[in-house]
């Protein structure tokens, strides 16, 4: 383990900056703790709410992450108030959150997390706890073999507490044996639950945290040493180029096949250390005894799914087989499920996905959350290794998982979080590719296709304009945004983008497409291929080679899908000179009418939105090309164009057609394809007829 404090914070001025600086160095530390997990306080003499000094506890708050938790992000309570707790016998989730609320100061930050009993009940000063491999490794083994290790690597150092479930069962198993603790001890092993260090002093407890973990990681290494844990090599990785094309390929399968009841985005890893460990015989058999500590029950799953396919097999048969798979884990929960209660199983029972010879697909809500799986699994792949080398990994027992993967205080969190997405969003969990957006009606709309809940992906001719939007719209959805360059104009380019929205968040649920050239002006007599060419490549051939490309990627989910075109007025109405750009919108417009037929039984609904007069570059250049066509000013065109319309408007924010193609996207027109829906303040030659 690296020594991180070094000369220690440049900047602290009390005990609270010094344990940010502690957070911080611990959530750097991947063996340490994975995203989101782990925990530290402190106990601070402070004013309390009755202008006394009084004893306050100040721990990390629950949503928060040590690699980034400010000040603000610990919880301020009141020990007095907190030494409640080792008169309490017996208490529920719910009477222990009320419990510890009561407890907070005036102001005392965030909701509390489950493990604040445990801080409050230790006498020590700065307390560390984090779900680091060395200590999972040796309490992943057989009990009285992990004891007497225990004994022989550190005396009195370290004192070992069996395994109950986290919050208030743990800490009232640390009350009772609290007293037992040795004096010089340096902290807890928590089964199955990592581990608890203290300190008089931040970097005290740092100092000992590095020191018994560094004393685990050395034996371990010695236990390693000339082993071939998992087995020789059984399936040897696929090459680099033939991955991305296979897991291309299977990750829209799995997506459909876990995201039944709540659609899921999709993390792809085949990193070295994945493949090497998951393509050796043994491992198989050993991944399917459970995770590592429950903490990863919640994030990545009671167990992986484990899918030894033929990579080498035909697509339609590599499909079928994946499918086979996923549905025999499925069915295998189900069984385990109905073992221990006859209530519905949890739509969320499956978040990580192990493929040898490709790599490993972690799932969940959001981009950054499947991700969080992945590095949870990593750290189980060290603890695996760690546990089998020196003795035969061991996991809690089928029951106590099933108590954890249900703990009501967690599925609470998970369904209310469900519900909100619901309510407040209309594109949760959405895959949306927007061609076309790196400005105008494209850009507009990947803001509001991410601001709805989706993840989306920007395409446009221009990478530069694509990845600055994107950038834009990153800097407040992270990790929901992506960007690719994309000429409709070449086959490879669109089967790229395609892929890459794959491989970045696991299929695809929405196209639009708004890609678009300025008008060529000319009369029929003056109009030569070329002219004719340009529109028609990037409005209609473009057009219907992405929506096909698309629709593929939806047929293999199985969840149905949208895609959405711009048209424009002119696949309506006719105009003088327009005859190159309104014949190619005017085909476009009739592709979307085909494709809605063929693909409305796979619940693919395709729609398009003529929209005109819109403020966006392109129309700006139709305008001025226009009005110089008719020898007239920029000015007199836009007037003319206001004289028009019913509404007697000129130019229309981009936004306003993107909250069309947002609702066209969305659930609230499930039953509507193969329509137009217009956004041009009212030009009666383009009413629909």
């Amino acid at each position: 383990m690296k020594d991180r404090w070094k000369s220690g914070p440049t900047t602290a001025q009390d005990d609270i900056d010094e344990l940010v600086f502690l957070s911080h160095i611990l959530g750097e530390e991947e063996t340490l703790v994975q995203p989101g997990g782990g925990n530290t306080s402190v106990k601070v003499t402070q004013t309390g709410d009755d202008g006394q000094q009084e004893l306050v506890l100040a721990v990390k708050g629950s949503g928060t992450d040590l690699r980034t938790i400010p000040r603000e992000g610990f919880t301020r309570l009141s020990m007095q108030r907190l030494a409640g707790l080792q008169r309490r016998g017996e208490m529920s989730d719910e009477e222990m959150m009320a419990f510890m609320n009561r407890c907070m100061l005036a102001g005392g930050g965030p909701v509390p997390s489950v493990e604040t009993p445990l801080h409050s009940l230790l006498p020590h000063r700065v307390i560390a706890h984090t779900h680091d491999v060395a200590t999972m490794s040796l309490t992943n083994i057989a009990e009285q073999q992990s004891r007497e290790w225990m004994q022989e690597l550190f005396d009195q150092r370290l004192f070992y507490v069996p395994y109950v479930r986290p919050g208030f069962p743990l800490a009232a198993q640390v009350a009772q044996v609290v007293d037992q603790i040795p004096r010089d001890a340096w902290g807890l092993a928590l089964a199955h639950h990592g581990l608890v260090a203290w300190g008089d002093n931040a970097k005290e407890c740092y100092e000992h945290l590095r020191s018994l973990v560094g004393v685990m990681e050395e034996f371990f290494g010695k236990k390693k040493q000339g082993k071939s844990v998992f087995g020789s090599v059984s399936v040897e990785p696929s090459p680099a180029a033939s991955r991305s094309e296979l897991a291309s390929l299977l990750m829209p399968v799995i997506r459909g096949e876990l995201g039944q009841e709540e659609r899921v985005i999709l993390h792809f890893d085949d990193s070295e250390h994945v493949l090497g460990a998951i393509g050796r015989e043994g491992f198989g058999p050993l991944s399917q005894k459970g995770m590592v500590t429950p903490e990863h029950i919640l994030r990545a799953g009671r167990m992986p799914l484990w899918v030894d396919v033929d990579l080498g097999a035909p697509p339609s048969q590599l499909i079928a087989r994946t499918k086979e798979k996923l549905q025999g884990a499925a069915k295998e929960y189900r069984a385990y499920h109905q073992r221990h209660s006859q209530a519905k199983p949890i739509p969320d029972w499956a978040k990580v996905v192990l493929i040898p010879g490709l790599g490993m697909v972690t799932a969940f809500k959001d981009k950054k959350s499947a991700a969080t799986a992945a590095l949870c699994y990593h750290a189980c792949i060290d603890t695996l290794e760690n546990a089998e080398a020196a003795s035969g990994f061991e996991f809690i027992s089928e029951e106590d998982v099933f108590e954890f993967e249900h703990w009501p205080l967690e599925r609470r969190k998970v369904e209310e979080s469900i519900e909100k997405e619901r309510k407040s969003l209309l594109l949760p969990r959405r895959v949306v590719l927007v061609v076309g957006g790196g400005s105008g009606i494209g850009e507009a709309s990947a803001w509001r296709f991410a601001e709805e809940g989706a993840h989306v992906v920007v395409a446009d001719v221009t990478l530069e304009n694509a990845q600055k939007v994107a950038d834009e719209i990153g800097a407040k959805f992270k990790t929901r945004v992506s960007a690719v360059s994309l000429d409709v104009r070449d086959d490879a380019q669109i089967a790229a983008a395609i892929d890459h929205t794959v491989l970045e968040f696991g299929g695809l649920d929405c196209l639009f497409y708004t890609a678009g050239v300025p008008p060529h002006f000319a009369r029929i007599t003056e109009l030569d291929r070329a002219n004719l060419q340009k529109q028609v490549d990037v409005h209609y051939h473009g057009a219907v080679l992405t929506m096909g490309a698309a629709a593929k990627v939806m047929e293999r989910q199985g969840l149905g899908g949208s895609i959405l075109c711009s048209v424009s007025k002119a696949a309506l109405a006719p105009g003088k000179e327009a005859l190159a750009y309104g014949g190619s919108k005017a085909a476009l417009q009739q592709a979307v009418r085909v494709a809605a037929l063929e693909l409305g039984s796979s619940n693919i609904r395709v729609n398009a939105i003529n929209a005109d007069q819109v403020d966006t570059p392109l129309f700006r250049a139709f305008v001025a090309a226009r009005a110089e066509s008719q020898g007239k000013t920029l000015e007199q065109q836009l007037a003319k164009y206001r004289e028009r319309n019913a509404m007697g408007t000129s130019l229309i924010p981009a936004r306003s057609v993107a909250e069309i193609a947002v609702l066209l996207a969305s659930d609230r027109f499930a039953y509507t394809t193969g329509d137009i829906l217009t956004v041009d303040g009212g030009l009666p030659d383009a009413f629909p007829r």
